[in-house]
């Protein structure tokens, strides 16, 4: 137990690698009454370093050692909705938290659900948002119900979770946290309301957290038709305590390709010491954001859709668009997505532009 709340201390400092020596020893056979809590702990850092499946299992296993304990119950819940979010499942999180949070009506219990509720709202969010892309109507308000259903439950329980508490330092940052979530939720994430929740958890020693949310303030921001200079700062931020989170950092990646968001400075990003690596050539002589472009066009999206996810004008997405056919030697975007399946183009799981590239 001892060594299970040294390791929740490292991994709230993002010292993954130091957890990860602490605990790894003694994680070996299978959990029982008296080692679940670093088998848990051991989940944790799986997930961190990208090994869901990995993650999934030890779950699973140690949660079965708790014998019925609601408090244990309730950490574990947080961790499996957590691990459950990073794995772009936010139905299954929500699912953990509805079942989670009946668990825990004593003031004693709620005055620690802050982060299990924003973590249900973080759900909420990504539900709605993915309900809007598909133009679902009835899935959006789904989404808009279950969170007024934590909402609710939030404003009900017996010691309130979102108000402050002498033994409860976190209680503010996660309350900044979920209201963010909500500006997400209703389809306008406020970049403000992200930098507040980022300084919270900042403040509070905990770079991976206060990294989620300067990710999503640049997220906010480029959705709101800011320029990429302005979401810069923040996304760099978040890439600079991303390091022993794997999950979030390919998010920040991701985020900065799409937007062509250096995440280092050129003269720190490449001196004579450190050469950039020579990058491969790309069949047809398409450069790295024309081989974006020609996968979301094999995707079916349109010049709208493209210039919206890889926060491009449509127009320009049409040039890029123009430019593919003629390279490809075709006329029309479903030969060239056959063109592109055929050659291989389409396997690599995120082969988005450089940021450096035009």
């Amino acid at each position: 137990m001892t060594a299970a709340h040294a390791a929740e201390a490292l991994l709230a400092g993002a010292r993954t690698a130091e957890a990860a020596a602490l605990i790894e020893p003694l994680a070996s056979g299978s959990p029982d009454r008296d080692h679940w809590p670093v088998y848990e702990a051991r989940a944790e850092i799986d997930l961190l370093r990208g090994d869901t499946a990995t993650a999934r299992r030890r779950l699973t296993d140690a949660a079965a050692a708790h014998f019925g304990n609601v408090e244990y119950a309730r950490e574990s819940a947080q961790r499996a909705v957590e691990l459950a979010l990073w794995a772009a499942e936010p139905g299954n999180a929500l699912a953990e938290v509805q079942r989670a949070l009946p668990l825990s009506r004593t003031p004693d219990l709620t005055i620690l659900c802050g982060r299990l509720l924003a973590a249900g709202m973080r759900a909420c969010a990504d539900l709605a948002e993915r309900a809007r892309a598909r133009r679902d109507e009835a899935a959006t308000h789904a989404a808009t119900a279950a969170a007024g259903g934590l909402v609710t439950w939030a404003g009900q329980a017996p010691g309130v979770p979102f108000t402050n508490h002498p033994l409860v330092a976190t209680i503010p940052a996660e309350r900044a946290t979920w209201d963010a979530e909500r500006t997400r939720l209703a389809g306008g994430s406020d970049p403000e309301a992200w930098r507040a929740a980022a300084d919270a958890w900042e403040g509070l020693g905990c770079p991976h957290h206060a990294g989620y949310s300067w990710w999503r303030q640049a997220q906010a921001q480029l959705d709101a038709g800011q320029p990429a200079t302005a979401a810069a700062a923040a996304l760099r931020a978040a890439a600079a305590v991303a390091a022993g989170h794997a999950p979030l950092l390919a998010q920040v990646r991701q985020l900065a390709e799409r937007a062509r968001i250096l995440l280092k400075t050129p003269a720190a990003a490449v001196t004579p010491e450190t050469p950039r690596p020579a990058r491969a050539a790309v069949p047809y002589g398409l450069t790295g954001r024309e081989l974006a472009v020609l996968q979301l066009v094999a995707a079916g999206r349109t010049n709208a859709q493209i210039g919206a996810e890889l926060y491009i004008s449509p127009s320009t997405a049409s040039v890029h668009v123009t430019s593919i056919l003629r390279k490809l030697g075709v006329s029309g975007r479903v030969q060239a997505a056959a063109v592109a399946e055929r050659a291989g183009l389409l396997a690599a799981s995120d082969p988005k532009a450089s940021p450096a590239e035009n």
